[in-house]
């Protein structure tokens, strides 16, 4: 299978599972709110108020002893964002809607386990920047080591048969699992996760920090911690079957990173472990899947880590482990989701077969408009300097306008917005522009000329470099643009990336 092929088949997968929650509106909306120094307590708590799942296991987490020191209980989400902090509040529904997401999980792959070390990852990698000395943002650390392991996630999860065949072929030992990957997907588990990051509208720096370590420039410190901490937890569960990444080595790598000594990183390390532990059961996981049978290295301070994680499991046996499923809110099927699978079959048989680029695009951007509520839908290119934006190709109502507004030159104004936003690669969502004070922060004359409900605006990034931009959006009056525009919208836009790269 090549790479493409394994990218579409997951597409197509996920639509028809109900797609990642960790890539949905609300967390979108949420990294919005909280980055944003206009937003206060309430315009979070009701952004996350709009998951009414995602609202209940909140005010559990700040209910725990973890947060909650003593006093009455924290009964409304408004309180419990004032007392978890901005940007926790953030990292912990990232957490949530990436459990969410996958926890059904398959009999006999460690789906639960995958997760466990997800969690693991971005506590070990948020501690290990607060006590660096060269890191500052332990927040962001938390979210690249969250999503670091993705694409392996993503994987088991929608390949399962093809997902165990990898682990027997790395139970053989013959191959390094990196060789693996790129032999049964024709690409590998960093490629998918940053592809899949891309997509979804997820910043440049967590992109980033899905690389491998010989794609990192030297004195990257942020960007490593996450890829450096994911491959401590591989050796310390016995996943470094060719020796690719020496417990040593490993350590010395993040004391360079973090000006921490080995002791300084296994105590971290330990301490997390531990912590995680007695969390687990608030984020609906379960410890057990953190269990590992403890085989001697003959590392000295390995071992001595392992014995002391297996001490701690075996303590949190007296746990409930049997942690209480994520209620599922039932997605509504939308009447256009076999438009949707026919679409992306035509867009993908199109790119295989090296249909006009024109072509391609005029069917994604009709796909756009012709399986959301989305009024209208355009693209927009980007001249070589950066500094022009001419619409290409457009489809719905009311299109002059749209046309004209995105007829622009770079003025140095706010009116410069859109150029940069699509200059920092990440898609704005805008559900509702009379909601979390829009208006202040958006251009007055696109609000006057273009009179949208809501809008998205997805770049479209080439080989590092941006070249222009798709937008949607609903007029005004149409009502905002919910999280099925927005899931259908990111997928066709995914199409048109791909389609360009293979131009």
């Amino acid at each position: 299978m090549n790479y493409s092929d394994t990218l579409r088949f997951v597409y197509e997968k996920l639509d028809r599972l109900g797609d990642l929650p960790v890539f949905s509106t609300t967390v979108n909306r949420i990294q919005q709110v909280s980055s944003s120094e206009e937003s206060d307590a309430m315009a979070l708590a009701m952004a996350i108020m709009k998951d009414a799942n995602l609202s209940a296991k909140i005010l559990k987490i700040a209910n725990s002893s973890t947060y909650h020191r003593g006093g009455a209980a924290i009964t409304v989400v408004s309180r419990a964002v004032v007392l978890i902090g901005f940007k926790k509040i953030k990292n912990i529904c990232l957490t949530l809607k990436l459990v969410e997401g996958f926890h059904k999980s398959h009999p006999d792959i460690n789906t639960p386990g995958l997760l466990m070390r997800a969690f693991l990852n971005a506590n070990i990698a948020s501690d290990l920047a607060i006590r660096s000395n060269h890191v500052s943002d332990a927040e962001e650390a938390y979210i690249n080591a969250l999503l670091y392991g993705l694409g392996e996630i993503v994987i088991a999860h929608t390949m399962p048969s093809v997902y165990r065949k990898m682990l027997v072929e790395r139970k053989k030992a013959e191959l390094p699992w990196r060789k693996i990957q790129l032999k049964m997907l024709g690409g590998t588990f960093s490629d998918l996760g940053q592809d899949l990051a891309r997509s979804w509208g997820h910043p440049p720096s967590v992109v980033h920090a899905m690389s491998v370590k010989s794609e990192f420039v030297e004195g990257d410190h942020a960007a490593q911690i996450a890829g450096l901490s994911y491959q401590l937890l591989e050796q310390l569960y016995d996943l470094d079957d060719h020796g690719d990444h020496p417990y040593g080595e490993l350590v010395d790598d993040l004391g360079t990173v973090t000006g921490l000594d080995a002791d300084q990183i296994g105590e971290t390390a330990l301490r997390c472990y531990q912590k995680v532990s007695q969390m687990a059961s608030d984020y609906g996981l379960s410890c057990a899947s953190m269990a590992r049978k403890y085989t001697p290295s003959g590392h000295e301070a390995k071992d001595e880590l392992m014995r002391q994680m297996a001490f701690i499991t075996a303590q949190s046996g007296s746990v409930d482990d049997d942690a209480q499923g994520v209620v599922e809110l039932d997605d509504e099927q939308t009447p256009s989701a076999e438009q949707q699978l026919d679409y992306l079959h035509q867009v993908t048989e199109m790119i295989n077969q090296g249909e006009a680029l024109p072509t391609i695009l005029k069917t994604v951007i009709e796909a756009m408009a012709g399986c959301t509520r989305l009024d209208r839908v355009q693209l927009c290119l980007l001249n070589r300097g950066g500094t022009r934006l001419e619409p290409k190709m457009s489809d719905g109502d009311a299109i002059e306008p749209l046309q004209r507004y995105f007829s622009r030159s770079k003025d140095g104004s706010n009116n410069d917005m859109f150029f940069r936003v699509i200059a920092r690669g990440a898609t704005l969502l805008v559900s509702d522009i009379d909601e979390n004070g829009w208006h202040e922060r958006i251009p007055a004359d696109f609000i006057q000329q273009v009179r949208c409900q809501g809008f998205v605006v997805a770049p479209i990034v080439v080989k590092e470099r941006v070249i222009g931009m798709l937008y949607g959006d609903r007029l005004k009056g149409q009502g905002a643009l919910d999280e099925q525009d927005f899931k259908v919208f990111s997928q066709f836009a995914s199409q048109a990336r791909l389609a360009l790269l293979n131009a």
